[in-house]
């Protein structure tokens, strides 16, 4: 607000907890009381409400916390943001995940105050490939896509985004930020190929393959089948007391 000379902004926030989206608040809400902060910009606007769920000031500017189909909806905002709006525990039920991606599609979507000036800001690692980022991507709904992955991929496509970040990386497999997050602290994680390549390569399906690899199928050479003497049936019945499996067929 104060560096900008906006502050009558509004800010609706989501995230699939509203204690995250709460907790970050309270953050911008320190930050904005801090005397450094006030030395700066406090001249330009005054704080007249000031909590963990909504931050107000004298220019008609505010920062909202809610979350993924909470009271939020009913709010609309010059800067929409969603933080998160998956909880990987759940990722992988098709009935809370498929919820969650109608919620950004029909409710999340139509709190702007102006389709030409505002703008939604979707923040995210992936844990599925039809998320709320994999539906982004895969409908092409006109967002800026700012991707890092943990290592770099000198197979996919490199392109500056609208933003103009590049990723500087150029040999294969270059971790991000090797002082941060050391590639031995990453390791175990490594070797859980599609937590990894959700959560940190940012494509949810790992690259070769996950369990079965893309280089163990392979090509039958002749025109013609051999004759087969025993046949192998596979069930799996998804017999445990979870209720997010697939029905057994």
């Amino acid at each position: 607000h104060g560096p900008m000379n906006m502050p009558h902004l509004r800010y609706v926030t989501f995230s699939y907890s509203v204690g995250l989206t709460m907790r970050d608040n309270g953050r911008f809400k320190e930050l904005l009381i801090s005397p450094e902060y006030q030395k700066l910009w406090n001249k330009r606007f005054t704080l007249r409400k000031v909590g963990e769920e909504r931050v107000t000031n004298d220019k008609t500017g505010w920062k909202f916390a809610s979350s993924v189909g909470g009271v939020g909806t009913g709010e609309r905002g010059d800067r929409v943001i969603l933080d998160d709006p998956h909880n990987v525990k759940e990722s992988e039920s098709d009935v809370v995940r498929s919820e969650t991606v109608r919620w950004f599609q029909e409710s999340m979507s139509n709190r702007l105050n102006d389709i030409e000036k505002s703008a939604v800001v979707v923040i995210m690692q992936r844990v599925h490939a039809e998320d709320v980022a994999g539906i982004i991507l895969s409908e092409d709904l006109g967002y800026t896509h700012l991707k890092i992955p943990m290592r770099f991929d000198q197979s996919a496509q490199q392109y500056p985004t609208k933003i103009g970040w590049l990723d500087p990386r150029t040999k294969d497999g270059e971790y991000a930020w090797p002082e941060r997050f050391p590639p031995e602290a990453l390791a175990p994680f490594e070797r859980r190929p599609y937590m990894w390549a959700g959560q940190y390569m940012q494509s949810p399906t790992p690259r070769g393959g996950g369990i079965i690899k893309e280089e163990s199928w392979q090509l039958w050479p002749g025109e013609s089948y051999p004759q087969c003497e025993l046949v192998l049936g596979s069930l799996d019945t998804a017999s445990t007391e979870k209720e997010q499996n697939d029905a057994s067929a």
